[in-house]
């Protein structure tokens, strides 16, 4: 298993990349990319370990991979929230844009940064669940219920 440290690095790095990759996508201006990995930094961080403090392996023991490591789940909530979430992100850009539009910066920023922290998010908890499959344990389907 990937240890914590490890997680860490890689979903902090993970959750830049995506958070980057989104805001080119959504703005297409490298000049406000920065704002949405600096977000991203933060979301991947934070959630680089989530599928463990639901799961410990200090508690649950060494298999301790459930329904929160679950393929399903994971894969389940990504299809079921994919187009709101999508919706819902797009607005948040459309008016850090239209405060950039009338010279408030400060707001545009905060936007683009919590834009940032939840595609970061989503990006270093995937990165998670990849460096847990590329182990011998894997993913489990389900998991325990």
């Amino acid at each position: 298993m990937p240890k914590c440290d490890e997680h860490k690095v890689i979903g902090t790095a993970m959750g830049a990349i995506t958070a980057v990759g989104y805001g080119y996508y959504v703005e297409q201006d490298f000049a406000k990319s920065w704002q949405y990995a600096l977000g991203g930094v933060l979301g991947g961080y934070m959630t680089a370990r989530l599928a463990d403090i639901l799961e410990p392996s200090k508690i649950l023991g060494p298999n301790h991979r459930g329904i929160f490591h679950g393929i399903a789940l994971n894969g389940g909530l990504a299809a079921l929230l994919y187009r709101k979430n999508n919706e819902w992100l797009q607005t948040l850009v459309d008016k850090a844009n239209e405060y950039d539009s009338r010279q408030e910066h400060l707001k545009a920023f905060i936007l683009r940064v919590s834009v940032g922290l939840i595609i970061g998010g989503i990006g270093g908890h995937a990165s998670h669940l990849l460096a847990d499959l590329t182990t011998s344990k894997g993913l489990p389907l389900m998991g325990r219920l």
